[in-house]
């Protein structure tokens, strides 16, 4: 969402002289997003053919379209898939099971919580992550997993560096606030197994998607003690298995999963390292100092529900699946319970730190990510800003994905001193 400065909207996630497709001055959300699909064509999630045929038929001004345009692409690209895995081409079927869940993947961002579609399409994603997994699991040996904590369980996927137990640098990563366990694959999981590193992928209180496996996984029932047992659980899982080398535990994170990460590490000294884009301590402050106007998030509900539901239609919805996501009805009320659960210290950062941020991103963001670097108490530590100049000045540089997994990567391999 944009920045707010005098009363005027700024670009927070993308530089708006960057568009690519969807030109509206007024919402450059669209852009935004549409832009992260083009990045996931490196990876094979999307063609440019295909991504381009569908934008071109989509009304922006309409998520229905939206939705059809690319529900309609993922469908066609799955039966693909299908066929494909009949006849026995398991790499052709893998190879279009992940472009039908990039494509699903694009229909569910315009798709509010309050809809039919809502979970039936998120399913779908899952599934044909899955199957894409399968289908290579050759290339890339994996396992689902699931997190306990209290009776909860949640959903993951351990990626092997390699089909053995022997013990690998492991990362843990942590997911945005309109991302899932499978997005982070682009996010640095492939790119670490790929470089020798082994990835948990996995869902977990404050994330998205829990609430589509148990509706009681909301922030009301885990406050910040729950939220640090819940990550513990999952560095527990880690550090027990044979094939995770625990003395190099790497946490990342990107967005809301930037002080997610950080909060990660500064609540568990068994990370050897952090890789936030942004890292951020204080996610109030991020909220009510930057991203949108005080109005939304202070006040009165209905009122504030009133001013979410003027947007345009991909901002709407994704702050309808954050609130619904925290368990709560508006974001006044979001805000006001979960406040305390997302604070801390940035001296209590004392494993490897390297803070990312981007060029465009909005002043609070970029005041916290340099107070986290300058403050924490890591004997190495590292601040690197993806830049215009490089292609790489949108939020969680999703327009030089390249760039950015060698800077994160080799930041790593210094800092743990491994060479996969």
């Amino acid at each position: 969402m944009a920045s707010v400065e005098n009363g005027e909207i700024l670009a927070e996630r993308m530089n708006p002289n960057s568009r690519l497709f969807f030109m509206d001055p007024e919402d450059e959300d669209l852009d935004f997003i549409f832009q992260w699909f083009v990045g996931w064509i490196a990876y094979g999630a999307c063609t440019p053919g295909e991504l381009f045929k569908v934008a071109r038929k989509i009304d922006p001004k309409s998520a229905a379209s939206w939705m059809a345009e690319f529900g309609e692409e993922a469908r066609k690209i799955e039966t693909i898939g299908e066929d494909c895995l009949k006849k026995g081409h398991r790499i052709s079927a893998g190879q279009a099971f992940l472009r039908a869940f990039g494509y699903y993947r694009a229909a569910y961002c315009a798709i509010d919580p309050a809809d039919a579609d809502f979970f039936p399409v998120y399913f779908k994603t899952v599934e044909c992550f899955k199957k894409y997994l399968d289908c290579l699991s050759k290339t890339y040996p994996h396992e689902y997993v699931e997190i306990e904590y209290k009776g909860y369980k949640f959903p993951g996927i351990f990626l092997k560096a390699e089909n053995s137990n022997k013990p690998k640098p492991t990362i843990m990563f942590h997911n945005g606030g309109e991302s899932h366990k499978e997005d982070t694959w682009f996010l640095g999981g492939r790119d670490a197994i790929e470089r020798g590193y082994n990835a948990l992928l996995v869902d977990l209180p404050y994330d998205v998607q829990p609430r589509s496996y148990n509706p009681e996984v909301t922030a009301k029932n885990f406050p910040k003690a729950d939220l640090i047992g819940a990550y513990h659980a999952a560095t527990d899982f880690l550090v027990a298995r044979s094939d995770v080398d625990a003395k190099r535990l790497v946490v990342c994170g990107d967005s809301y999963a930037g002080i997610k990460s950080t909060f990660n590490a500064a609540n568990d000294d068994r990370y050897a390292a952090l890789v936030a884009s942004a890292p951020l301590y204080s996610w109030r402050e991020v909220i009510t100092n930057g991203v949108m106007p005080k109005q939304f998030t202070m006040g009165d509900p209905e009122e504030s529900n009133k001013l979410v539901n003027s947007l345009p239609w991909l901002p709407r919805v994704t702050l309808h699946r954050v609130v619904w996501m925290h368990g709560f009805n508006s974001m006044v009320d979001w805000l006001d319970v979960s406040q305390n659960n997302l604070e801390l210290d940035p001296r209590d950062i004392k494993c490897a730190l390297l803070s990312i941020r981007a060029e465009s991103e909005g002043p609070e963001v970029i005041r916290q990510a340099t107070e986290v670097y300058e403050k924490a108490s890591s004997k190495k530590k590292a601040l690197w800003i993806g830049k215009t100049e490089d292609g790489a000045d949108f939020h969680c540089q999703i327009n030089n994905l390249a760039l950015r997994m060698q800077v994160m990567f080799d930041f790593l391999d210094e800092a743990l001193d491994y060479n996969g």
